[in-house]
């Protein structure tokens, strides 16, 4: 993070907005904004994610560039009339986030996690691994309201049946035409787990494996 001291966003720009409490995201326009006081967005409410964002709520922005721009902010005001406006605080801070931070390997893992918060359930959300390199991964799969949760990872590499599990935070979550995608960061990972991600991104990129199907782990 570093400190927001001019815009970080163009009026009428497109930007994806993902509550982190129990809602999809859903993209819209920025409309305006004052520096240091208040950013302005359309506010879709008829979008399904749209019309459950509350005064208050805390939201990620992002604005997509050569790099991707993520900042969090909280809703200040919301008005239907006389033009839909969802008005949000200034970001104070601004992440930019490399999507390309490490080499990705186009893969079809089934894989499943547990939701680290919950402590009195045993729930396993099931997806499939889209990507993965030894910082992340993207998944597949209905965990839209996980976003800034921390996760446990568990998948298994088909051709030698060795299970990898790894901790990692839901950074971000996507509603498209296709599915709901989520983006996993790699978190607190120890050196023997390490080992097994980087033999799997070997195995890959020497034996040119890819659409590879995984049990999920119970």
């Amino acid at each position: 993070m570093k400190p927001q001291q001019g815009p970080c966003f163009q009026v009428e720009e497109e930007v994806y907005v993902e509550p982190t409490a129990g809602s999809p995201g859903f993209h819209t326009h920025v409309v305006g904004f004052k520096i240091s006081h208040c950013l302005i967005l359309e506010h879709p409410f008829t979008d399904s994610g749209a019309h459950q964002v509350r005064v208050n709520d805390p939201l990620w922005i992002r604005c997509f560039r050569k790099t991707v721009l993520r900042f969090r902010v909280r809703v200040l005001r919301i008005l239907r009339e006389p033009i839909p406006l969802l008005l949000l605080e200034y970001p104070k801070t601004v992440e930019e986030i490399n999507l390309r931070e490490s080499d990705r390997k186009k893969v079809f893992l089934r894989g499943s996690f547990l939701d680290l918060r919950d402590k009195k359930s045993d729930r396993s959300w099931e997806g499939y691994i889209l990507n993965i390199s030894d910082s992340g991964c993207l998944m597949w799969g209905d965990f839209v309201h996980l976003v800034d949760r921390d996760v446990l990872l568990s998948f298994r590499v088909p051709w030698t049946g060795e299970k990898i599990q790894a901790k990692a935070r839901v950074v971000r979550c996507e509603v498209t035409d296709k599915g709901i995608r989520s983006g996993l960061k790699f978190i607190d990972v120890d050196p023997d787990t390490q080992a097994r991600l980087n033999g799997l991104l070997k195995s890959l990129e020497e034996q040119g494996r890819t659409n590879i199907v995984a049990e999920p782990e119970a």
